[in-house]
């Protein structure tokens, strides 16, 4: 009996992740009045909750962009990043609002909108940390980053299975609790993007430093269910709106400091 419960729960697992959900179509939101966005909430600066406990960030006001575009409320709802996509897929949001990397594993589940942004998956190093130059040199090391995150735990795993075993690995739901660890001396370096270094260089100067170039690049675009072309079209436009007006330059400038990052951005899904 047990071993048939294991087998059937395996099954559905398989089922979960290697099959796409169903795709939302615009009708169902119209008819329902109102956006269903997932977001952590925990991941500054792309979102994260104000002093006025307010959620914003830049992936949020892009999502924004979108819900005055389509002319409806908009409802967001917080989890951790573990649970986002697993979400997503079972239909229990239209979209996702939360710095989700393009990856070729993931297109075959979801679809995806154009590039609103890019993730530079760079190794942040402790100040008082010596002899790490690069993503190469971290065999040894206590090392962190966001559980299951394509610009944190999956590249940190590559990195190691590449140059050399950790002392430990430690995966987070979120930055705060991670960077936390990384003051108190329990974390030697954190594997992130270079949006979210740079934030908490910033709020905490002198704290830690980039060692070296990025492990990797990659673009992030909203991703929903699969076949959700209607929606994905007007997701689009909405995007395509935003780079041509200016719109994305500032709300870049606002949370990363990063002039002309549209530049930076692509017109297609890669």
């Amino acid at each position: 009996m047990t071993r048939w419960l294991i087998a059937a729960v395996t099954a559905i697992t398989t089922v979960l992740v290697t099959f796409p959900g169903f795709a939302v179509e615009m009708s169902e939101i119209k008819a329902r009045g109102r956006l269903i966005v997932a977001t952590s909430g925990n991941l500054p600066p792309n979102t994260f909750v104000d002093e006025r406990n307010q959620l914003t960030g830049y992936d949020v006001e892009v999502c924004r962009l979108i819900e005055k575009a389509f002319g409806m409320p908009m409802t967001f709802e917080r989890l951790d990043w573990k649970g986002i996509l697993p979400g997503l897929q079972t239909g229990r949001f239209d979209l996702v609002c939360s710095n989700v990397n393009i990856t070729d594993e993931r297109k075959q589940v979801f679809d995806y909108s154009i590039p609103y942004s890019r993730a530079a998956v760079i190794p942040l190093l402790r100040k008082d940390v010596a002899g790490i130059k690069s993503f190469k040199d971290l065999a040894g090391r206590n090392v962190g980053a966001i559980s299951g995150g394509n610009d944190g735990e999956i590249p940190a795993r590559e990195i190691e299975k590449q140059f050399g075993a950790f002392k430990s690995f430690k995966g987070y739901p979120g930055y705060a609790e991670m960077f936390a660890d990384m003051r108190a001396g329990r974390l030697d370096v954190i594997i992130a993007p270079d949006l979210a270094a740079g934030d908490y260089l910033k709020k905490f100067p002198g704290e830690a430093t980039f060692a070296g170039e990025p492990y990797q690049i990659r673009f992030v675009g909203i991703p929903l269910q699969k076949g959700s072309a209607e929606l994905k079209t007007a997701i689009d436009d909405t995007i395509r709106k935003a780079r041509t007006d200016g719109t994305l330059d500032r709300l870049a400038q606002k949370f990363f400091g990063i002039e002309n990052f549209s530049k930076q951005l692509i017109d297609k899904v890669p």
